[in-house]
């Protein structure tokens, strides 16, 4: 029996990887033969039942409908906030969760347009290094948030972490801030769509070995607040 094609769009948006169910609106939109293409890139065994369910839409005349449906739906939940745990630091029989090392690096490396980075203790390992280098080099704007001893007396970092990277650098000066105050904020926004937020900072005990916990936030308004907060902040001066 035929699915209804209202509430097979559905499932598939709920289940399906978002890449995998976006290809499958075009090829519902575009018939048989573009279904019978996609099979092929079919990988899990959901990808594969939602393939055949669309050929027997299409072979019915559903499938324009059911296209429509589909992409609605992604479209919605693209506008809803994903909220990702990131840990470092001890394994867990939890299968939720990402080490912060490499959530870090793969979201520099999606990078496209903008970069905000803001960080306390920053001395950042050679993936996280090559990360940031590859996104300057393809035009990504790179903005740098650190914490400097200059401001903090009691701050133990010295000198630029990240030397020679194109990126315009930011500091909340040590006159504008209450005393023993510290710019202690551990954030990443990329392209304004995406956010991590955690506690911590961009060093090789931080992302590998400590214990930490951040969220990683990806679509809705936050990361946006989030860079339009720290761009617009009154008392943080270019360097």
């Amino acid at each position: 029996m035929t699915p209804d094609p209202t509430n097979a769009a559905q499932k598939w948006a709920k289940e399906l990887p978002r890449d995998f169910a976006r290809q499958l609106a075009g090829a519902l939109r575009n018939g048989e033969e573009a279904l019978q293409a996609l099979r092929s890139d079919a990988v899990l065994p959901a990808s594969t039942a939602a393939v055949h369910t669309a050929l027997k839409l299409t072979k019915r005349g559903d499938g324009p409908f059911a296209a429509g449906v589909l992409t609605g739906r992604l479209d919605a939940l693209d506008e809803q906030p994903r909220v990702i745990p990131v840990w470092t630091g001890p394994e867990s029989d939890s299968q939720h969760g990402r080490l912060t090392l490499a959530v870090v690096a793969d979201l520099l490396d999606e990078a496209r347009y903008t970069v905000l980075l803001a960080s306390y203790a920053t001395v950042p390992g050679p993936s996280i290094l090559r990360a940031l280098t590859a996104a300057a080099e393809r035009g990504v704007a790179i903005t740098l948030l650190l914490e400097r001893n200059a401001d903090n007396p009691n701050f133990n970092g010295h000198g630029d972490p990240f030397y020679g990277l194109t990126a315009r650098r930011l500091a909340w000066p040590g006159s504008a801030r209450p005393p023993g105050a510290a710019m202690h904020a551990k954030v990443l926004v990329i392209d304004r769509v995406t956010a991590l937020i955690g506690s911590a900072n961009l060093t090789g005990y931080a992302l590998e070995r400590n214990l930490e916990c951040g969220l990683l936030v990806r679509g809705g308004a936050v990361p946006a607040l989030i860079a339009d907060h720290l761009l617009a902040a009154h008392e943080l001066e270019d360097v």
